[in-house]
């Protein structure tokens, strides 16, 4: 208990250091907008429309290959928010805020429950990892987006840091398990090992 105790402390610090001294009016409007990047009801279908516009020839495998990488990590951080149920900052942290000891800058919706893991953490790295293997030469450009989606959901008070670093895990872990479910499946299906679809370019 002295560890977790410990734990949840430094979690809180670090929240307030970087949610209270990272600000800039310049950042707010993108910061906001980031975070949609790790809404999966938003991002997913945009990718899959693309992805349908782009080349509809192999977009039945491409959305197969999405579908697993999203869903397989997506109800594993389901059913962790239900069973750990951690507040978010703005709850956890509001006698504290009512008594003036804390500040808490949240930008966009006061969401209150289901803090831990970050739901937009691991769609934003499990969709980097999709995408990834999809066109390989841009795998950099993914993954930088999925940590500032992570980064944004502290900046905007939604989320700890503990939150997001645990989601970003959970999305790319499981992720990856959803790239193998695919070559499996292929492999039954077709009858021979089939490589994840890739496109060189963008």
């Amino acid at each position: 208990m002295a560890i977790l105790s410990s734990l949840v402390h430094a979690d809180t610090a670090l929240f307030l250091f970087i949610n209270n001294h990272f600000h800039f009016s310049a950042l707010n409007d993108n910061m906001r907008a980031l975070t949609f990047l790790g809404n999966g009801w938003v991002v997913y279908w945009i990718v899959v429309v693309y992805l349908y516009r782009r080349d509809p020839r192999p977009f039945r495998e491409s959305f197969l290959l999405l579908f697993l990488t999203q869903i397989i990590p997506g109800v594993v951080v389901d059913v962790l928010k239900r069973l750990v149920d951690r507040p978010r900052p703005i709850v956890a942290l509001h006698r504290l805020i009512e008594k003036g000891r804390v500040h808490v800058v949240v930008l966009g919706r006061h969401l209150t429950a289901y803090s831990f893991p970050s739901g937009h953490s691991e769609t934003a790295f499990a969709l980097a990892v999709a995408l990834s293997c999809l066109y390989p030469r841009r795998r950099t450009v993914f993954y930088t987006l999925a940590a500032l989606v992570a980064f944004s959901r502290v900046y905007n008070g939604e989320h700890f840091p503990l939150d997001v670093i645990c989601g970003g895990l959970i999305g790319y872990g499981f992720g990856w398990l959803g790239i193998w479910v695919y070559r499996k499946f292929s492999r039954h299906a077709i009858g021979t090992t089939a490589p994840v679809p890739v496109s060189e370019e963008v």
